[in-house]
Protein backbone atom coordinates (compact mmCIF):
# COMPACT_ATOMS: atom_id res chain seq x y z
CA UNK A 1 0.00 0.00 0.00
CA UNK A 2 1.11 3.57 -0.46
CA UNK A 3 2.40 5.76 1.92
CA UNK A 4 0.23 8.63 3.62
CA UNK A 5 -0.56 11.61 1.54
CA UNK A 6 0.52 14.33 4.28
CA UNK A 7 -1.50 17.32 3.21
CA UNK A 8 -5.00 15.60 1.82
CA UNK A 9 -5.06 13.38 5.02
CA UNK A 10 -3.34 14.84 7.51
CA UNK A 11 -6.33 14.72 9.70
CA UNK A 12 -6.75 10.72 9.69
CA UNK A 13 -5.12 8.81 12.31
CA UNK A 14 -2.76 5.69 10.72
CA UNK A 15 -5.22 3.10 11.01
CA UNK A 16 -7.79 5.32 9.49
CA UNK A 17 -5.70 6.41 6.75
CA UNK A 18 -4.29 2.59 6.20
CA UNK A 19 -8.70 2.08 4.98
CA UNK A 20 -9.13 5.13 3.14
CA UNK A 21 -6.06 4.00 0.80
CA UNK A 22 -7.19 0.49 0.90
CA UNK A 23 -10.34 1.72 -0.84
CA UNK A 24 -8.00 2.60 -3.65
CA UNK A 25 -9.03 0.85 -7.16
CA UNK A 26 -5.27 -0.76 -7.56
CA UNK A 27 -5.79 -1.83 -3.64
CA UNK A 28 -9.29 -2.89 -4.28
CA UNK A 29 -8.38 -5.95 -6.03
CA UNK A 30 -6.28 -8.17 -3.94
CA UNK A 31 -9.31 -7.96 -1.28
CA UNK A 32 -11.18 -10.85 -1.00
CA UNK A 33 -14.75 -10.96 -0.16
CA UNK A 34 -15.02 -11.04 3.29
CA UNK A 35 -11.95 -8.70 3.72
CA UNK A 36 -14.12 -6.77 2.24
CA UNK A 37 -17.17 -7.27 4.45
CA UNK A 38 -14.76 -6.41 7.30
CA UNK A 39 -13.54 -2.76 5.83
CA UNK A 40 -17.44 -2.23 5.25
CA UNK A 41 -18.08 -2.17 8.79
CA UNK A 42 -15.38 -0.58 10.24
CA UNK A 43 -15.69 2.16 7.40
CA UNK A 44 -19.54 2.60 7.93
CA UNK A 45 -18.67 2.68 11.76
CA UNK A 46 -15.98 5.45 11.47
CA UNK A 47 -17.77 7.35 9.08
CA UNK A 48 -21.19 7.24 11.93
CA UNK A 49 -18.81 8.18 14.29
CA UNK A 50 -17.62 11.60 12.93
CA UNK A 51 -21.32 12.13 11.59
CA UNK A 52 -22.28 11.94 15.15
CA UNK A 53 -19.19 14.26 16.18
CA UNK A 54 -19.91 17.35 13.28
CA UNK A 55 -23.61 16.91 14.48
CA UNK A 56 -22.74 17.43 18.53
CA UNK A 57 -20.28 19.46 17.46
CA UNK A 58 -22.68 22.14 15.12
CA UNK A 59 -25.27 22.11 18.00
CA UNK A 60 -22.02 23.24 20.28
CA UNK A 61 -21.06 26.10 18.26
CA UNK A 62 -24.59 27.27 18.27
CA UNK A 63 -25.35 26.99 21.40
CA UNK A 64 -27.72 25.00 21.45
CA UNK A 65 -26.11 21.95 23.41
CA UNK A 66 -23.87 21.97 26.92
CA UNK A 67 -20.11 21.60 25.56
CA UNK A 68 -18.78 18.02 26.38
CA UNK A 69 -15.13 19.82 27.25
CA UNK A 70 -13.93 22.48 28.84
CA UNK A 71 -14.22 24.60 25.35
CA UNK A 72 -16.78 24.68 23.47
CA UNK A 73 -16.63 23.38 20.02
CA UNK A 74 -16.02 26.30 17.58
CA UNK A 75 -16.43 24.69 14.02
CA UNK A 76 -16.53 21.23 12.85
CA UNK A 77 -15.15 21.39 9.17
CA UNK A 78 -12.22 18.93 10.03
CA UNK A 79 -14.90 16.70 11.45
CA UNK A 80 -17.08 16.95 8.75
CA UNK A 81 -13.74 16.25 6.17
CA UNK A 82 -12.98 12.74 8.00
CA UNK A 83 -17.12 11.84 7.84
CA UNK A 84 -16.89 12.60 4.10
CA UNK A 85 -13.41 10.29 3.28
CA UNK A 86 -15.66 7.42 5.11
CA UNK A 87 -18.23 7.71 3.15
CA UNK A 88 -16.25 7.89 0.05
CA UNK A 89 -14.25 4.78 1.52
CA UNK A 90 -17.54 2.89 2.30
CA UNK A 91 -18.93 3.48 -1.00
CA UNK A 92 -16.01 2.09 -2.67
CA UNK A 93 -15.77 -0.72 -0.96
CA UNK A 94 -19.54 -1.53 -1.10
CA UNK A 95 -19.05 -1.12 -5.23
CA UNK A 96 -16.19 -3.59 -5.30
CA UNK A 97 -18.29 -5.93 -3.24
CA UNK A 98 -21.18 -5.92 -5.48
CA UNK A 99 -18.83 -6.79 -8.43
CA UNK A 100 -17.27 -9.79 -6.52
CA UNK A 101 -21.01 -10.95 -5.30
CA UNK A 102 -22.38 -10.93 -9.25
CA UNK A 103 -19.47 -12.14 -10.94
CA UNK A 104 -19.80 -15.44 -8.19
CA UNK A 105 -23.55 -15.87 -8.82
CA UNK A 106 -22.89 -15.97 -12.53
CA UNK A 107 -20.07 -18.56 -11.66
CA UNK A 108 -22.70 -20.65 -9.69
CA UNK A 109 -25.23 -20.46 -12.19
CA UNK A 110 -22.93 -21.93 -15.12
CA UNK A 111 -21.60 -24.51 -12.99
CA UNK A 112 -25.18 -25.91 -11.97
CA UNK A 113 -26.34 -25.16 -15.82
CA UNK A 114 -25.64 -28.70 -17.28
CA UNK A 115 -23.21 -28.56 -20.27
CA UNK A 116 -24.73 -27.67 -23.99
CA UNK A 117 -25.48 -30.25 -26.21
CA UNK A 118 -23.23 -30.50 -28.85
CA UNK A 119 -24.98 -32.17 -32.19
CA UNK A 120 -23.51 -32.92 -35.48
CA UNK A 121 -25.84 -31.69 -38.28
CA UNK A 122 -25.17 -32.28 -42.08
CA UNK A 123 -24.96 -29.61 -43.95
CA UNK A 124 -28.07 -29.44 -46.69
CA UNK A 125 -27.62 -26.53 -48.42
CA UNK A 126 -30.32 -24.87 -47.06
CA UNK A 127 -32.46 -27.37 -48.51
CA UNK A 128 -34.78 -30.02 -45.91
CA UNK A 129 -33.23 -33.09 -45.96
CA UNK A 130 -35.28 -36.38 -47.62
CA UNK A 131 -37.11 -38.12 -45.93
CA UNK A 132 -36.53 -41.45 -45.03
CA UNK A 133 -38.24 -44.44 -46.31
CA UNK A 134 -39.56 -47.61 -44.46
CA UNK A 135 -39.76 -49.70 -47.34
CA UNK A 136 -38.67 -49.51 -51.07
CA UNK A 137 -40.28 -46.50 -52.56
CA UNK A 138 -42.67 -45.70 -49.76
CA UNK A 139 -42.53 -42.76 -47.53
CA UNK A 140 -42.55 -42.88 -43.83
CA UNK A 141 -45.70 -41.04 -42.55
CA UNK A 142 -47.59 -41.11 -39.64
CA UNK A 143 -50.87 -41.37 -40.03
CA UNK A 144 -53.43 -38.95 -38.47
CA UNK A 145 -54.51 -41.29 -35.90
CA UNK A 146 -51.28 -42.36 -34.67
CA UNK A 147 -50.55 -38.67 -34.46
CA UNK A 148 -53.33 -37.74 -32.67
CA UNK A 149 -53.47 -40.45 -30.11
CA UNK A 150 -49.69 -39.22 -29.40
CA UNK A 151 -50.46 -36.04 -28.54
CA UNK A 152 -52.81 -35.24 -25.27
CA UNK A 153 -55.46 -32.75 -25.26
CA UNK A 154 -56.42 -30.21 -22.77
CA UNK A 155 -54.62 -27.68 -20.67
CA UNK A 156 -51.92 -30.40 -19.01
CA UNK A 157 -49.87 -30.40 -22.19
CA UNK A 158 -47.79 -27.59 -20.74
CA UNK A 159 -46.97 -28.55 -17.30
CA UNK A 160 -46.10 -31.83 -19.17
CA UNK A 161 -43.29 -30.53 -21.20
CA UNK A 162 -42.03 -28.29 -18.44
CA UNK A 163 -41.42 -30.09 -15.45
CA UNK A 164 -40.66 -26.54 -13.74
CA UNK A 165 -44.79 -26.05 -14.33
CA UNK A 166 -45.54 -29.33 -12.90
CA UNK A 167 -48.15 -29.55 -9.58
CA UNK A 168 -46.69 -30.99 -6.80
CA UNK A 169 -49.14 -32.48 -4.86
CA UNK A 170 -47.14 -32.80 -1.45
CA UNK A 171 -46.05 -29.20 -1.44
CA UNK A 172 -49.67 -27.99 -1.58
CA UNK A 173 -51.09 -30.71 0.49
CA UNK A 174 -48.35 -29.49 2.85
CA UNK A 175 -49.75 -26.17 2.79
CA UNK A 176 -53.12 -27.35 3.41
CA UNK A 177 -52.08 -29.52 6.30
CA UNK A 178 -50.31 -26.18 8.03
CA UNK A 179 -53.23 -24.18 7.12
CA UNK A 180 -55.30 -26.50 9.20
CA UNK A 181 -53.27 -26.76 12.19
CA UNK A 182 -52.90 -22.92 12.31
CA UNK A 183 -57.06 -22.51 12.13
CA UNK A 184 -57.14 -25.49 14.73
CA UNK A 185 -55.25 -23.43 17.07
CA UNK A 186 -57.39 -20.17 16.86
Amino acid sequence: MRTLPSKRMSLLTEREAQLVLSSAPRNLAELSPRELRGRILSARRLMEKYQDAARRQRREALRKEVPSRSRRAEGNRNTLQKAEYFALTLERFEKRLAVLERKAQIRTRAASRPAPRRTTRVATGGRKPARRTRAAGRTAKVTASKQASGKKRGGALKQERFPALKRKAHASSRGRRTQTQRDSRR
